[in-house]
């Protein structure tokens, strides 16, 4: 695809050298597409730490600044690009534009609050009922309101001279999806992040079909787990059989419920929420263990909202109880803890064996509270993810 205005042209934004963070655009004369706006791995990204003051004022000028958001013309509202010289806003440009997001992870989402509201964001229609209980509980993206668009899987939509069609695939997030795009110059299909170890390996192998069928001339994808220089020790051999070792998503539950027989006291679980299947499965540990599963409340109202689940207590942390003291309980949070049963420390810390607690990384403090003498604390894919996060050895 020629970098030529009468021929399609593609740029890479980020995505090459980093882990997640892939910004692509598509364009064809007056039509543009791009897939995936998330949070772009960068050096200048330290200087926006814990120590440096976010000017709100000056969000998007600041990030495109940093080159931690990326310098496309015609994304960004005026106000917030009049004094980057080079970059046209999207009252100048004119181009018809559509953002295209495969999942809901930040590294695909994490600046769409960036764009104009004038720029249509289209995700599946699972996506954008998670995004709804997700930006209830706090954790939508920051800046704009995002003008999101629902898409269902395999019905097509065009946006100027392209056709795009949704395909369901598998990932540890409902509503993933790669995306098939007739251009005028050949096809191309984008599939974002997959997985083929998951609860539905078989939405992988479904979606070849639909994409064989429209014709494929470019195929993207995420390689995550290979190195900056690969080299090729033995040729690729397609394999469908999951290695000895590995574990399966389908796995993960009853491990998690094999070591907990092994502990006399609680059990802490530090879980990713956006994994709904997870939870669902973890919540469904209920009947195969004598223990009592206790959420945090942001992750308790995703599973009252997206999970046909009610079997779970709701933990009271210290925080909580002084938002309730001070009248300062969010709406969304008074209605669940009316709804579940909650319990505190106090309570916890009578009989430890008997919980499986739920505690994000941000909350770890509040095993400050808790009698964990004996007991085991498990930590399932959950922020921070690995060693190249500071945070993972605390």
């Amino acid at each position: 695809m020629k970098n030529n205005k009468e021929q399609t042209t593609m740029r890479w934004w980020g995505g090459l050298r980093t882990i997640g963070g892939n910004i692509v655009s598509l364009e064809y004369q007056d039509s543009r597409l791009i897939f995936d706006f998330g949070f772009i791995p960068h050096p200048n990204s330290e200087i926006l730490g814990e120590k440096v003051k976010t000017r709100t004022s000056r969000f998007v000028h600041d990030y495109v600044s940093l080159e931690v958001a990326p310098a496309i013309d015609g994304i960004y509202e005026e106000e917030d690009v009049e004094q980057l010289q080079d970059l046209q806003s999207v009252q100048e440009d004119g181009k018809k534009t559509a953002v295209l997001v495969s999942h809901l992870h930040l590294d695909h989402i994490g600046s769409m609050g960036m764009l104009s509201p004038q720029i249509p964001i289209f995700l599946t229609e699972d996506s954008f009922r998670l995004y709804q209980a997700l930006e209830v509980i706090g954790e939508g993206v920051r800046g704009y309101q995002p003008n999101l668009q629902a898409c269902t899987y395999e019905e097509s939509f065009q946006v100027g001279s392209f056709i795009v069609t949704p395909i369901q695939v598998d990932h540890d997030i409902p509503g993933a999806c790669g995306f098939h795009i007739e251009t005028p110059d050949g096809n191309l299909f984008y599939m974002g992040d997959f997985r083929m170890h998951g609860n539905h390996p078989e939405r992988v192998e479904a979606a070849i079909q639909p994409v064989k069928e429209r014709g494929v001339d470019i195929f993207m994808m995420e390689g995550t787990t290979l190195s900056d220089l690969e080299q090729k020790r033995r040729p690729l051999v397609p394999d469908p059989c999951i290695p000895d070792r590995m574990k399966t998503e389908a796995d993960v539950p009853m491990k998690m419920r094999d070591i907990l027989e092994e502990f006399e006291g609680i059990g802490i679980f530090n879980m990713y929420h956006r994994n709904v299947e997870r939870l669902e499965s973890i919540l469904a540990l209920n009947g195969e263990m004598d223990r009592t599963i206790v959420l945090e409340p942001e992750t308790a109202y995703i599973a009252d909202k997206l999970i046909d689940a009610t079997d779970f207590s709701i933990y009271l942390s210290s925080e909580t109880k002084e938002e309730s003291m001070n009248n300062k309980m969010s709406k969304w949070k008074e209605e669940l803890l009316q709804k579940y049963n909650t319990i505190d420390a106090t309570i916890i810390n009578q009989h430890p064996r008997k919980y499986f607690l739920q505690n994000s990384y941000e909350n770890v403090l509040e095993l400050l509270d808790l009698q964990v003498k004996d007991g085991v604390y498990l930590h399932s894919n959950a922020p921070p993810l690995g060693n190249y996060d500071p945070s993972y050895q605390h």
